[in-house]
């Protein structure tokens, strides 16, 4: 019987306007995601090549000295574009492409007793913001893609298929036949369940295998199989998420006994879950948990350079004698050398304060935003696809374990120089020999799919215990229901 009611309201479901106009609107939506990606993939990996280019041809320019590149560092570290980019954005107009090995910005030139000294700031980890909305954490996104359309789409459509799903057969009488003839209540509502979410489901993976076909026949996004990996996962999510808002329909339809209202009170819940929640969140979450400023942070890294300034070199830097290449080395150059390492440290440590500060804030947001399931099936495609928030993480994770190691080269490479008076951070108090291009470390950045799935394993478990407390709840309420009413 589960069966014969499994194929009646399947075939009702596709024989309906609901499900010509859902089938065409999927496709439709597929067709223009994809289009509108043609050679987007191909453009972003060339000039992210090319810029890593400029960046090593840089690199080796600074090689002629170990000094150079001590004082100019790695240069810019760049992230490298996702291939499924048109799964999700993931806001990455919002997110710096890149971070830096950034020259100190400073330098003092001076004249004592006849002789000329020249000091500057050594490199450091800065991380620039793409824009000043970096940290918008709900940025407004245009871009058709596949997390908008699951998100918005799937989820509208899961209501329409199941407004009336026992409303309407209570309304017209035939919930009450079908109960009279030994059909089991368990039955009805799991046949119920299955057809609408295979009516939901079928079109929507037609859609996604056209939209992969268009893809990949352009040429647009190469799909090996770690890229099938990834949408093999990311279309299961897609499946997990369907089925909360199946059960959530089924729900309020046996426990309302008009389909109207039914309907009604579904879109209210749905404007105010999908729709209004996530961005509302997200504003109120910036607002309890607010970030330093910019002006606040250049404020407070201004004051804390004078205080290592007043500690090192008074008030001032100039009635002081400059480095010298001697050996042993003078006590001026030790002072010199010490004061240039310590503001190094000391930008970065700041830099690297700021930024936990303002990933922190989007963290609190994106968990409140967790609340809607529109939120955690966005996080979670996010993650599989590489893009956004989670990825740019992982990426500055990659960054800040890169830099100790070209640090370590650096003062390895000095140490073996036995002409060097070793004083890291001046010229005159390091190695001046040209440093062997090939041996400089090289960042690499690198996706794993295992730590992405991982990022995403949270938000799948979400998912799925948003989808069996809502069927859960719809089993019982279904049990209890009066259908003579």
């Amino acid at each position: 019987m589960f069966w014969h009611i499994v194929k009646r309201e399947l075939y009702d479901n596709m024989n309906s306007l609901r499900f010509a106009v859902t089938t065409m609107l999927l496709l439709a939506l597929m067709v223009v995601n994809a289009v509108g990606y043609f050679g987007e993939y191909n453009a972003r990996l060339t000039e992210y090549r090319r810029k890593v280019s400029e960046s090593l041809d840089e690199m080796e320019g600074n090689a002629d000295r170990l000094f150079s590149l001590v004082l100019n560092g790695p240069g810019k570290l760049r992230k490298k574009p996702s291939a499924l980019t048109f799964c999700a954005d993931g806001g990455e107009a919002f997110l710096s492409e890149y971070a830096e090995g950034r020259k100190g910005g400073w330098s003092y030139g001076w004249n004592r007793d006849g002789k000329g000294y020249r000091v500057e700031g050594i490199w450091y980890l800065n991380y620039p913001q793409a824009n000043p909305s970096l940290w918008n954490i709900m940025p407004a996104d245009t871009n058709v893609s596949w997390a908008s359309i699951i998100a918005l789409v799937l989820s509208f459509v899961a209501i329409l298929f199941t407004f009336d799903a026992i409303s309407g057969e209570r309304e017209r009488g035939t919930l009450q036949l079908m109960l009279s003839n030994s059909v089991s209540r368990d039955a009805i509502l799991l046949g119920k369940f299955v057809a609408a979410f295979l009516s939901i489901a079928i079109p929507f993976l037609i859609a996604a295998l056209i939209n992969l076909f268009l893809l990949y026949t352009a040429g647009g996004v190469p799909l090996g199989a770690h890229e099938w990996a990834r949408l093999g996962i990311l279309l299961l999510i897609t499946l997990f998420y369907i089925v909360i808002f199946v059960a959530l329909g089924l729900l309020v339809s046996s426990r309302i006994t008009q389909s109207s209202i039914s309907l009604m009170v579904l879109l209210l819940i749905w404007a105010t879950w999908v729709v209004l929640t996530p961005s509302t969140l997200g504003s109120i979450a910036t607002g309890l948990k607010p970030a330093q400023t910019s002006a606040e942070f250049d404020q407070h890294r201004s004051k804390q350079r004078d205080n290592l300034k007043k500690e090192y070199l008074s008030d001032n830097p100039f009635e002081f004698e400059g480095p010298t290449r001697s050996y042993p080395p003078t006590k001026a150059t030790q002072r010199w050398a010490e004061y240039v390492k310590r503001e190094a440290e000391l930008s970065e440590r700041l830099n690297k304060e700021h930024l936990r500060d303002q990933i922190n804030q989007i963290k609190f947001a994106r968990s409140l935003a967790r609340i809607s399931p529109a939120s955690i099936v966005g996080y979670a495609v996010e993650s599989l696809a590489g893009t956004g928030f989670s990825r740019h993480l992982q990426f500055l994770d990659q960054v800040n374990r890169f830099a100790p190691q070209f640090r370590a080269f650096t003062n390895e490479t000095d140490a073996a120089d036995a002409e060097s008076p070793h004083l890291f951070g001046v010229k005159e108090g390091m190695s001046d020999k040209p440093v062997r291009f090939e041996a400089i470390p090289k960042f690499q950045d690198r996706v794993s799919l295992s730590s992405d799935f991982n990022t995403a394993a949270v938000d799948v478990l979400l998912l799925i215990l948003f989808g069996v407390v809502l069927f859960a709840s719809a089993y019982l309420s279904f049990l209890r229901a009066n259908i003579l009413h």
